[in-house]
């Protein structure tokens, strides 16, 4: 009847004990950390995503036009919603611009710069000086590509570079110096653009 070899044994087991207690108190917290690392990078791509599509909402809503035949009240109720919706708009393109880093961090390489990109074009665009129907119309043209680029795969890759350079192009389009209203001389009050009272 052969022996038992005990040292093998005992060696066996000492190694089944290490290695458990490696994985317990190294390997465990590292993979739970980049598990959760993991969770919230799709959370932040998840809600740019979605602060995106806000945005074009509220900007669909403002570039609506009131009906000249429309009662006084709806007239006045859809000015207060276009009102609403600007507000709406600007706060969170400061909220976006605010936490740029964190939602840039999802992301890497050529969407890591589209997300930086966008933020600082949309928060641009509401300090400009322009109307707010024509701010409206930027953050609404940004969005498609913008998202486009975002949801983008290697699947894809001639429709990621449309994106890219459509996005491009249409920032530059911001970038265009707008002149502030001429002001009317006789009471100081700045005038809409054409330079006429209405």
């Amino acid at each position: 009847m052969p022996s038992i070899e005990w040292n093998t044994v005992a060696t066996a087991g000492a190694t089944a004990v290490f290695v458990t207690l490696a994985v317990e108190y190294l390997a465990k917290p590292a993979l739970e950390a980049r598990k959760e690392w993991i969770l919230e990078d799709a959370r932040l791509r998840r809600d740019l995503a979605t602060a995106i599509m806000n945005l074009t909402l509220s900007a669909s809503m403002l570039l609506i036009d009131i009906p000249a035949d429309a009662p006084a009240e709806v007239k006045q109720a859809l000015r207060e919603e276009r009102r609403r919706h600007y507000e709406r708009m600007s706060t969170a393109i400061n909220a976006l611009h605010d936490d740029a880093g964190r939602y840039a961090r999802a992301y890497k390489g050529a969407k890591r710069e589209a997300v930086f990109l966008y933020l600082n074009c949309v928060k641009g665009v509401v300090l400009s000086p322009r109307t707010r129907h024509r701010q409206a119309e930027m953050v609404h043209s940004l969005a498609v590509p913008m998202v486009t680029i975002l949801e983008g795969t290697l699947a894809h890759p001639i429709r990621f570079q449309d994106a890219r350079s459509k996005l491009a192009e249409l920032v530059a389009d911001t970038e265009v110096s707008v002149d502030p209203p001429p002001v009317d001389t006789s009471s100081g009050t700045r005038l809409p653009a054409g330079g006429h009272r209405t």
